[in-house]
Parts: structure tokens; sequence; C-alpha cells
């Protein structure tokens, strides 16, 4: 009688793990929340929004964020040298490597309330943070293209500003019943 003894897996049961396994790691990235899109724009503007905050309180100067359809810039309210009270004008704000200003894709849609958008980032700020901590009461929301990927970056007035996934409960019924007229 020979005695042989089989060492190792089959070929078989190699394929079955490596399934199991292909469809494991699908089903996990399935899950991952995406790294493009209204999600990544929502926490970059959290961060844009903290920042004006920390620099006006950190200066004692009033900053804003301009807000166009096509683009962004961060402002600060400045004199021109005069003197003058009448001669204090929003000029743009230079940070060194963090970027003040920048242009949305053209698959995002943005929205701000209850402010309108600027029609050039040359308007007045509509989003203003004061030296002593306050900010502009808004809503700025970030839509994917198929409207179901959205976030919203909202101030209740105070730093830090929250990003929420969705409209939010009031928000979605009045977009809701705008989107039924």
């Amino acid at each position: 009688m020979s005695s042989h003894r089989s060492r190792g897996f089959t070929l078989l049961e190699v394929m079955l793990t490596l399934v199991i396994f292909a469809i494991s790691a699908t089903i996990v990235v399935m899950t991952l929340p995406s790294k493009s899109g209204p999600g990544v724009f929502g926490e970059q503007f959290k961060t844009l929004v903290d920042y004006g905050s920390s620099k006006a309180v950190m200066e004692g100067s009033i900053v804003g964020l301009t807000l166009t359809y096509q683009g962004y810039q961060l402002m600060i309210l400045k004199g021109n040298g005069e003197g003058a009270q009448d001669s204090l004008q929003w000029q743009p704000l230079v940070a060194g490597r963090i970027t003040t200003q920048g242009e949305f894709p053209e698959d995002l849609r943005v929205t701000i309330e209850p402010q309108k958008m600027a029609l050039s980032l040359n308007d007045a700020p509509q989003i203003i943070f004061l030296p002593d901590g306050e900010v502009s009461l808004f809503r700025l929301t970030f839509e994917g293209e198929d409207r179901k990927d959205v976030y919203s970056v909202v101030s209740q007035g105070a730093s830090p500003v929250e990003v929420v996934n969705g409209y939010g409960n009031e928000a979605k019924e009045a977009k809701d019943e705008k989107d039924a007229q």
C-alpha cells in the first residue's frame, strides 16, 4: 500500500478564495465615500471658512468670502493708505501657500442661502468674518450632477462651521417644495 499524502491547496480552493476576496473588496470600496465632488469641496470649504475666521481674529481685521457660480475668493477689508475711514476697500487676501481663491468644477452646483451668489469675484463678499469671531449666517450647498451627492457647509453665526451630508431636514423640505413648483 502506498500512502499518498497531498500537500497544499487544490486549484479550485485557491480560485474560490480569490473570488471571495474580490467580492469582499468590491463591497468595501463601494461603501467608501467618494474622494471627489461635493464631499471634497464641502471639507475644503470648511477649512477655508475656518481659516478666514482665524485670520480675522488673529489680525483684528474684517475678512470676507466672495462666491460666484464659477469660483471663490477670500478678501480682506483694508484702507488704501489715505487714512480716511471712507477709503476702506475689499482686496484679495494673499496667504502664501494657502489657496484663497479658486474655481468650481463644471459638474458641481453651488448655492448659498440666505445670500445670493455674486456676479464677479470683485463684488463685496457674501460671508463676513469679524475680529470678535462672529461669522455671517449661511448655508453653502455643494451638489453633484446626479443631485444625490449633496454636502452643505453651515454657519450658525460663530466658528467653527459644520459640514452636513445632505440638505438637512428643513432645507430639504424647502428644496422639495421649491422643486415641486
